[in-house]
């Protein structure tokens, strides 16, 4: 018995996580898209169906295995008020069960409406979904740290991607104006000549979108989460 409860409490949440992630990137990566919105509704519903179900059979598991020892036997009602019970399971398997689904929630529709204000400009339609998701694999507190990961990482990549596109508008001005002064120094010399090519400008709007990393970063925290607890203050929120 004891193993099974040490395998809900501590293995199934990152287990089943680890599963869905890497299947959703393998997927993605052989069929060079993600699955369709509805099956990832669905995962993240079931996903968050697991873990309240998790809840439920460890407090039910402790009420009783404490229901068989004399001493435990103490800490149940009658001998002792039932909120002692209430307040053990809470801190123990309710409480990063429910923060992390709070969570998922709130970056779920954070993304929704932000793509809806922007008309679709920032997000694509399954980011929400995968976010969730990445939030519901990692836990609690590990999900702070999955999305400081993402935040940085996109904020660097639209970076670079800037710098690329400044040096790519210099380097179209600089073929622009050798362009139009070979053209100039041919009309004085009565030359005809074809008009040049046309340079396409590297000044066009984009994005570099967070698509690319919720996977891989909820995988990577998964993985190393336990390594990076280590070094950051944040093991200090761990309940």
């Amino acid at each position: 018995m004891n193993w099974f409860v040490s395998f809900l409490f501590a293995i199934l949440r990152p287990a089943l996580g680890l599963i869905i992630l890497a299947g959703l990137l393998v997927y993605w990566v052989l069929n060079k898209k993600l699955p369709k919105e509805k099956f990832l509704k669905l995962v993240v519903y079931i996903f968050s169906g697991i873990i309240i179900f998790r809840s439920l059979v460890l407090t039910f598991l402790n009420y009783w295995l404490w229901s068989q020892q004399l001493i435990t036997q103490q800490l149940l009602p009658p001998h002792s008020p039932i909120t002692y019970v209430l307040k053990y399971s809470w801190q123990h398997y309710w409480f990063e069960s429910v923060i992390v689904i709070f969570a998922a929630i709130i970056v779920f529709f954070s993304i929704y409406f932000l793509n809806k204000k922007f008309e679709n400009q920032l997000f694509y339609d399954e980011e929400k979904y995968l976010a969730a998701l990445g939030i519901l694999a990692t836990g609690w507190p590990n999900c702070l740290i999955y999305l400081s990961l993402v935040l940085f990482l996109g904020v660097i990549s639209h970076l670079i991607f800037l710098l690329i596109f400044a040096f790519q508008e210099r380097k179209v001005q600089l073929e622009r104006r050798t362009q139009g002064r070979d053209l100039s120094e041919n009309l004085l010399k009565g030359e005809v000549l074809e008009a040049p090519p046309l340079v396409m400008s590297a000044s066009r709007t984009f994005r570099f979108s967070l698509l690319y990393l919720w996977l891989p970063c909820a995988l990577l925290v998964l993985l190393l989460g336990g390594i990076i607890n280590k070094y950051i203050i944040i093991n200090q929120l761990v309940i």
